[in-house]
């Protein structure tokens, strides 16, 4: 019982003490922890706490004397304070923390904690130089031993401070999650950029949709196509040849329709690559890496502006989605090039066609992937036959006169008789599909008068390209006027020949300029078929070159027309020569002088 009690008397003592030096208002309590070395309260921290309580409670002075004496230890080892200066910013990072009540054994220094810090950096760093120096000493003084020379290492951790070390780490660190961050990215752009391509084979396009019944295109050759772009033929690549308004791009809408859309890609060429290029990639939901967020941290290449590497680089990515979709689908990718013919017969265009046309030979060897050419163009397959060994060339023709009756039939619902619509398909507007549709646009309007307009239309047209003008002047004129009549030669030939065609070699010897008989093809005016026979472009042309030919004044024009050409030349040459000799003899310098 007695032991109880005491227990309960040291419990109140100690809470009475706690509460003092919690809440006491002046604080008095803390000049008593000035402590020993070992930072706990010392006799004499003591000795001022039983003065402290003599002073609040007089009547138990005994009975604390003799309780703190008998439990002195215990309540010495209860309050450990800290000796030593405090700082601002140590505790609570706040500048200039006031402090109302200042402590002697424990006073508030006005220094930052950075300073502190620093302060005692400054000592470790001592310390450690004289830890180093002493081994080195050591390490001098018994070098001869191997393992008292192994006590003598110095490690990063003596030469290196706290603050460096954080620095260094916190610095490797972050390196390091920018190059996993950066590998990661680099992983992920690569899927995702095969990814969009992906797509774009295997998504529809609304866009491209043929205007003409499938049942108008029941030949051998379409089944070709068809049988290509819906990725049953491997092994080759093909190239459409016809001429404008024959329905080529129809035809290939309608095969993309038979196929779903799926696995193909439909792109327009143009004269500028760069273009093309844009065109390319926006076919293929391709940005060329121009969103790659690693090129910021990267010199840019001197030749990433060339728009073949562009090209050569989609080529490339197509390559990879063809491998994945072989896989998936057990079928080739299909890639179309529309008007081929729209490159330039340049430097620039040749090495674009030769690109597309090398790529087209490799992938058809593999057979995951068939690309399809569309020209215009006879030129083009010559062009292209010089490095051609998996090629196919399939020829589309104007519709035959049945075909093309019956598709006005249906178009214009049966108004017109059958042989009203054969004779104007057979003498006048012929086969061509174009013409075609604007025969049927608008089945309330008189056939005849709409078969009028575009035989004016194309007479007009006609005449401006190849008209001969026997008085022009002017330099351009001079060209355009060469041009017409090695043109209006070969018509003549070509009317007054019994199948309203010659073969390629005559008429080259005729036209004199094979470059002439390119640029007639490239315009639309002639045509050269798969026998290699030069004809009229279309029915209208044929006639409108037979009713020139035919005419009273034909001959009269063309003499007049190559006189005067003859005449310019003969000026050009009498006027190069007269300024030759004048200047016979003299120096450059003043040949410039003139």
């Amino acid at each position: 019982m007695y032991q109880l009690q005491k227990l309960i008397k040291i419990t109140e003592i100690t809470t009475t003490i706690t509460h003092s030096f919690t809440f006491s208002p002046m604080r008095t309590y803390l000049v008593a922890f000035g402590g020993s070395s070992n930072g706990r309260c010392g006799n004499k921290n003591i000795n001022l706490i039983r003065n402290f309580f003599s002073l609040v409670n007089k009547n138990n002075n005994k009975n604390i004397n003799k309780l703190y004496k008998q439990y002195k230890p215990v309540i010495a080892s209860n309050f450990n304070f800290r000796n030593g200066p405090r700082y601002y910013n140590e505790d609570t990072n706040a500048a200039s923390v006031f402090d109302p009540f200042p402590l002697p054994g424990n006073p508030l220094v006005d220094k930052s904690a950075e300073t502190a810090l620093d302060e005692e950096n400054g000592k470790g760093q001592k310390q450690r130089r004289r830890r180093i120096r002493r081994l080195s000493q050591k390490s001098n003084n018994k070098s001869q031993s191997s393992k008292k020379t192994s006590n003598s290492k110095i490690s990063l951790h003596d030469i290196f401070s706290p603050r460096v070390r954080d620095a260094v780490l916190t610095t490797v660190m972050g390196l390091a999650a920018v190059g996993l961050g950066g590998v990661l990215y680099q992983y992920w752009y690569e899927w995702h950029e095969i990814n969009k391509v992906l797509k774009a084979f295997t998504k529809s396009t609304s866009v491209l949709k043929s205007k003409i019944k499938e049942g108008y295109f029941a030949r051998d050759e379409y089944d070709k196509i068809f049988s290509a772009i819906g990725g049953e033929a491997s092994g080759k690549y093909y190239l459409l040849v016809g001429e404008n308004g024959t329905g080529k791009t129809q035809l290939v809408f309608k095969a993309m329709e038979n196929a779903g859309q799926n696995g193909v890609v439909f792109c327009e060429a143009h004269s500028n690559a760069e273009i093309f290029k844009t065109r390319l990639g926006k076919a293929l939901n391709y940005t060329f890496r121009e969103d790659y967020v690693g090129g910021l941290f990267a010199r840019e290449a001197p030749e990433r502006g060339s728009a073949l590497l562009d090209v050569e680089r989609a080529l490339n990515i197509i390559e990879e989605v063809a491998y994945i979709y072989k896989r998936r689908h057990n079928r080739p990718l299909v890639l179309i090039i529309n008007n081929v013919h729209s490159f330039k017969d340049d430097e620039d265009g040749s090495d674009l066609l030769e690109l597309l046309q090398q790529r087209a030979e490799y992938w058809a060897t593999g057979g995951f992937v068939t690309m399809v050419f569309n020209t215009d163009d006879y030129y083009v397959y010559e062009r292209m036959k010089m490095d051609a060994n998996k090629m196919e060339v399939i020829r589309v023709h104007d519709l035959e006169p049945y075909e093309a009756v019956r598709f006005l039939k249906d178009k214009r619902g049966g108004h017109e008789p059958e042989e009203l619509l054969y004779n104007i398909v057979s003498n006048r507007i012929g086969g061509r599909v174009a013409h075609l549709n604007l025969l049927a646009e608008d089945p309330t309007k008189d056939i005849n008068e709409i078969a009028s307009q575009i035989e004016d239309t194309e007479r007009t047209w006609l005449t401006n390209k190849v008209g001969l003008i026997p008085n022009f002047e002017g330099p351009e004129e001079f060209e355009s006027q060469k041009y017409a009549l090695a043109a209006w030669k070969l018509f003549r030939e070509i009317v007054k020949s019994p199948t309203k065609s010659l073969s390629l070699t005559e008429g080259r010897n005729i036209i004199g300029n094979p470059r002439y008989l390119q640029q007639l093809d490239h315009d639309g005016i002639i045509m050269v078929d798969t026998e290699n026979n030069v004809k009229p472009d279309s029915q209208i042309s044929c006639n409108y070159f037979e009713d020139i030919v035919n005419g009273k004044n034909f001959e009269k024009i063309l003499n007049q027309v190559e006189k005067k050409l003859e005449e310019v030349e003969k000026e050009e040459r009498t006027r190069e020569i007269i300024w030759s000799n004048k200047n016979k003899g003299r120096g450059w310098w003043r040949n410039l002088s003139l």
